[in-house]
């Protein structure tokens, strides 16, 4: 059964991140994601987070950083390793990141296994999402990426709206990249005059077969009524 994963960007409000916290666990939600473009302090809120996460009933803790894995077809991208030991520094399980520039034809699979052992731990595995960018976020550089890795000790997160972004199918990318899917971003978006916007996602989403951990990846207006409603919903989809 998936785990439902409540992300801290379903707040429109200003909560502090005790709240946060404690505000998803009572939805009922099985984990958390952090996403750190929304921290402003980094190393005094990720303490902060790791003590309210610790205190919660909260298994699972995702740190989402919008940082590219590769920052060209030879070499990854430097910032990649400050991100990781925010990761350890909050105790997650899981780093979520984009694949940037990646180029089959270029990287070097030994060299990439070293980088890996040296610099992220056993304990919290690497998700490339699918992205708004044409060069990391179409479904042909990142299916090169997981045929090119082999194994599968790096997972993929399923953004179902970021395919509409940069108009691809989405169904067409999720059977061509299932087997390495262990985490859902659901949403739809819309375009607005100032970008895409994320929304409630659409009954054909629900339809997926979901995988280890499932998120709703879109601001609530209400989050106290329609938190738990969500995590209800998706447990309901899950079950039926």
């Amino acid at each position: 059964m998936t785990q439902i994963i409540l992300p801290t960007l379903i707040f429109n409000e200003t909560f502090s991140n005790e709240q946060q916290v404690k505000l998803i666990e009572q939805y009922g939600a099985d984990g958390i994601e952090i996403r750190r473009e929304r921290l402003q302090d980094i190393a005094v809120e990720l303490a902060v987070l790791k003590n309210s996460i610790n205190a919660s009933g909260l298994n699972t803790v995702i740190y989402s950083a919008p940082i590219e894995l590769w920052q060209d077809g030879y070499s990854l991208n430097p910032l990649v390793i400050t991100a990781i030991n925010e990761a350890k520094q909050l105790n997650a399980d899981y780093i979520k990141l984009s694949l940037g520039r990646f180029d089959a034809n270029l990287a070097n699979t030994d060299d990439f296994q070293k980088w890996l052992d040296h610099n992220s731990p056993a304990n919290i595995k690497v998700l490339i999402e699918n992205d708004q960018t044409i060069y990391g976020g179409t479904l042909i550089p990142i299916l090169s990426f997981f045929q090119w890795k082999q194994d599968k000790s790096i997972g993929m997160t399923f953004d179902v709206g970021n395919w509409t972004v940069n108009k691809e199918d989405w169904l067409t990318a999720y059977n061509s990249l299932h087997q390495w899917i262990e985490y859902f971003h659901l949403k739809s978006v819309t375009r607005s005059m100032t970008g895409w916007e994320s929304k409630a996602i659409s009954t054909e989403h629900l339809n997926l077969t979901f995988p280890v951990y499932t998120a709703i990846e879109f601001p609530l207006d209400n989050p106290n009524v329609e938190g738990p409603q969500w995590v209800t919903k998706l447990r309901k989809e899950v079950t039926a």
